[in-house]
């Protein structure tokens, strides 16, 4: 037993890629964890003063959207790469244990102010049956060198720590070699970040990926309580960023009880992220996922954790 599931989210929002990016993220981690999950979000984004989910998503679009990503999960499923589909339908019954656990029964949203999912994450971590988990939102793009899972590595150095609860591979392909500024996950750092051993130490959780220790996290539960509960009240009264978003959530509540994420600093596993999927963009994939693959990228790309979708059209153009 590894005692770590590999975990990723799938909504109606990924019924263009899921089937080319899911298996690769499972064949990354395949021969280190129990079991392979998918948290399935069905739920409509509530109404809140940025969002109208009968502009943003109209009811019967959605829910042909919902059986879209349903076929496709289930497709995984029988193809093996999914050992278990966890599905949340408005009304779920998971959702008032989720409030309670993680919330403190301050929000029961089942998405954040800006229409991105909230309990989906938190349901990822109550489905888990092992102490830790590999997470993935569905249009993460990995590269991993052969022979290597940098989730492992992950373990071991959090391990290390008491207050190191969660870890990430680079969030950009590496540029130390490209650029003359100083090595970090990403040349747009928006944190502090400590060098500590075998990476970087930064106080920001970001839900696009992550490897988490529960019984760490379960000591920070719930949630919102202090500041952040005083927060949580102020914006749902003025109607301003209610609810925050669970990375908010996280890096406020952990990071400022002095958690922390450890951001590796191997250069055999990286992250790429697509702010915007247009057309070309779903187009291109294929073809960008199968470089990726093989650890190359535009020269642009080097140090950006999100897709420049026009570096990768010229190296495409050029490359084939």
């Amino acid at each position: 037993m590894h005692n770590v599931t590999l975990q990723i989210n799938l909504s109606p929002g990924d019924i263009n890629y899921a089937h080319l990016t899911v298996p690769n993220l499972v064949t990354a981690h395949r021969t280190n964890v129990d079991e392979t999950l998918a948290i399935v979000d069905c739920c409509r984004p509530q109404k809140t003063k940025i969002i109208n989910p009968s502009h943003r998503f109209p009811e019967t679009e959605f829910s042909q959207r919902v059986e879209k990503i349903t076929l496709i999960a289930e497709e995984l499923k029988a193809q093996g790469y999914l050992d278990r589909i966890v599905y949340l339908y408005p009304g779920n019954s998971l959702q008032p244990l989720l409030s309670r656990k993680y919330l403190g029964n301050w929000v029961n949203k089942t998405h954040d102010y800006g229409g991105c999912a909230l309990m989906s994450y938190l349901a990822a971590f109550e489905a888990t049956t092992t102490r830790y988990i590999i997470h993935y939102d569905a249009d993460m793009l990995l590269y991993q060198a052969p022979n290597y899972d940098w989730s492992v590595e992950a373990r071991y150095l959090i391990d290390q720590h008491p207050k190191a609860i969660a870890a990430s591979p680079r969030i950009s392909p590496p540029f130390n070699k490209d650029k003359n500024i100083l090595d970090a996950p990403s040349i747009h750092e928006g944190r502090p970040l400590i060098p500590v051993d075998g990476g970087w130490r930064n106080d920001w959780f970001s839900t696009r990926c992550f490897f988490m220790d529960n019984e760490k996290l379960n000591t920070y539960l719930p949630l919102i309580q202090g500041r952040l509960l005083i927060e949580t009240l102020l914006v749902k009264y003025l109607n301003r960023g209610y609810p925050r978003s669970p990375e908010i959530m996280l890096f406020k509540r952990i990071g400022g009880a002095g958690g922390w994420r450890l951001n590796l600093k191997s250069e055999q596993a990286w992250l790429l992220h697509p702010a915007t999927k247009p057309p070309q963009y779903i187009k291109l994939l294929p073809q960008i996922q199968e470089f990726v693959m093989k650890n190359q990228v535009p020269l642009e790309q080097k140090g950006e954790a999100d897709i420049n979708l026009l570096a990768w059209e010229n190296f495409l153009t050029t490359s084939t």
